[in-house]
């Protein structure tokens, strides 16, 4: 046992003596912003690698306590122990990825999207006023019109010379929107989960037993959530969430509905050019 693991597993044992520890599963590695360890596999402890890793901690707390008021998804029952330090029993299922869609029976696939599509128009629901009383901050990845401006500037400088024609026409597809409709990425602000990837999403038995990791969450463009499914888990899935939308009378214009697609598009060529300039030395 590993110096760090070893003083997490003192730290637990110093909190809950009562707890007699016969297993141990970690991931101090794979983590972004904390390291995970989980006791008799039940338990979960998560320990926040740095103070933003804290914040979102505090910031997980405020929203799971709003959500567990309005939606019927399970969610995580995160108790925070101290400082950067969290605690919550074990929602026991499996990530859903899109090869595992495509062997699901339709009944099992249309009951998947059901529960999304719900969870999804319960979440979104949620009054703006409530939000605020719980101190919820806004999206941290909610981008701009002027900030995606700003990196189509830095692209057409930097690595536009040195692309090939079709990938620049590509490319000016993309953000072919934000250019003719100055208003395309407006929106009414709602509480959105903001990080709806596949190992967030868990399954058993062929339907969904809970949806986690609330960090990032915050007010911004209920687009973005859709747009991640739509990223991850393909199109087929999100033409069945847009009809369980639907029938829960959460109906997108035809606006909103290119808005998920774009969403989706920006925030993937976002990352993949980021990687590229900090590759190029250019940020």
């Amino acid at each position: 046992m590993d110096e760090k693991l070893s003083n997490y597993i003192n730290y637990i044992k110093e909190k809950y003596p009562s707890i007699e520890v016969s297993s141990i599963q970690t991931n101090l590695t794979d983590g972004l912003h904390n390291d995970i360890v989980i006791i008799n596999g039940n338990e979960v402890f998560r320990f926040a690698k740095n103070d933003f890793s804290k914040e979102l901690l505090l910031n997980e707390s405020r929203v799971i306590q709003i959500i567990k008021q309005y939606v019927e998804m399970p969610v995580p029952n995160l108790e925070i122990i101290d400082e950067g330090v969290s605690k919550y029993s074990l929602i026991k299922g499996n990530p859903i990825f899109r090869s595992n869609l495509m062997t699901l029976h339709v009944d099992h696939f249309n009951l998947f999207a059901e529960q999304i599509g719900k969870f999804l128009s319960q979440l979104h629901s949620i009054p703006l006023g409530e939000i605020q009383e719980y101190d919820i901050s806004a999206f941290p990845g909610n981008g701009t019109r002027d900030s995606y401006l700003e990196l189509y500037s830095r692209i057409e400088e930097k690595l536009f010379p040195h692309m090939k024609s079709y990938v620049v026409e590509h490319i000016n597809h993309i953000f072919e929107p934000l250019f003719i409709n100055k208003k395309f990425l407006d929106y009414d602000p709602v509480l959105i989960h903001g990080d709806l990837a596949p190992y967030h999403i868990l399954k058993s038995s062929n339907k969904v037993v809970g949806i986690i990791d609330f960090g990032v969450s915050g007010t911004g463009d209920p687009a973005h959530d859709v747009g991640v499914i739509l990223d991850t888990l393909g199109e087929r899935i999100v033409n069945r969430i847009r009809a369980c939308l639907k029938t829960n009378h959460i109906e997108a214009t035809s606006t909103e509905s290119s808005r998920k697609r774009e969403r989706q598009s920006l925030k993937s060529f976002e990352k993949a050019c980021h990687s590229v300039l900090r590759f190029r030395g250019i940020v």
